[in-house]
């Protein structure tokens, strides 16, 4: 046996060791995954948690890339780029923020949607409710062709009428329909939006210019 032939041996067996080891660490990732995929997606990891990032959602889209058949690199490049996504999405909406939260906002600014944008949605919303799914009906819509300002100028305004989730929820549904019925994407976003945060507010008593009967 050559001396080249033993290097080669002794690097094959320092690989399947560190692919045993990394998967013994962590459940979440799967067997089938060659040593450098894993030792490439651990550093992502890591690095994540080292920022307070949640993780969980770069296991998922490492799951979803196995499911499609995609290759190690490819894998380890799209859990690499919802790392950054999150750790955008973390710096925009700063420490209050949950992980379904962050999780949410990250996906929007993946459909366009600018982080400066999330951010102001989260200061001005604070603790009074979750923007998990004002994120994800914002990047909804967008996809389906409204524009960043329009969409995110609708989810404010629901956001700060105190809309409630079936409201949102209602919007998103609306908007949808009224797209698909041949509606410009931008009208129907801001109709909506118009009528979702006036059916919030109570009537005013009409005024009348009778003058107040007195019972004698």
């Amino acid at each position: 046996m050559t001396m080249r032939t033993t290097r080669n041996l002794v690097l094959l067996a320092g690989l399947a060791s560190m692919s045993v080891r990394a998967t013994a660490q962590d459940p979440r990732l799967p067997a089938r995954l060659d040593a450098p995929t894993i030792a490439a997606i651990n550093a992502v990891v890591d690095s994540a948690k080292a920022q307070g990032i949640p993780i969980a959602p770069l296991y998922d889209k490492m799951n979803e890339g196995v499911a499609a058949g995609a290759d190690g690199p490819l894998i380890v490049k799209s859990v690499r780029n919802l790392s950054m996504d999150l750790a955008s999405a973390h710096r925009a909406l700063g420490a209050l923020a949950t992980a379904d939260e962050i999780k949410a906002a990250a996906y929007a600014m993946h459909a366009g949607i600018p982080a400066v944008e999330l951010g102001k949605l989260k200061r001005q919303s604070g603790l009074r409710r979750s923007l998990t799914l004002p994120f994800t009906v914002l990047a909804d819509i967008v996809s389906r062709g409204v524009p960043v300002t329009t969409a995110a100028n609708a989810i404010r305004s629901l956001v700060g009428a105190g809309a409630k989730d079936k409201d949102i929820n209602d919007f998103q549904r609306n908007v949808k329909v009224d797209i698909e019925q041949g509606a410009p994407p931008a009208a129907a976003a801001e109709t909506r939006a118009k009528g979702a945060t006036k059916s919030d507010k109570p009537d005013k008593p009409e005024k009348t210019d009778k003058p107040e009967q007195i019972e004698l």
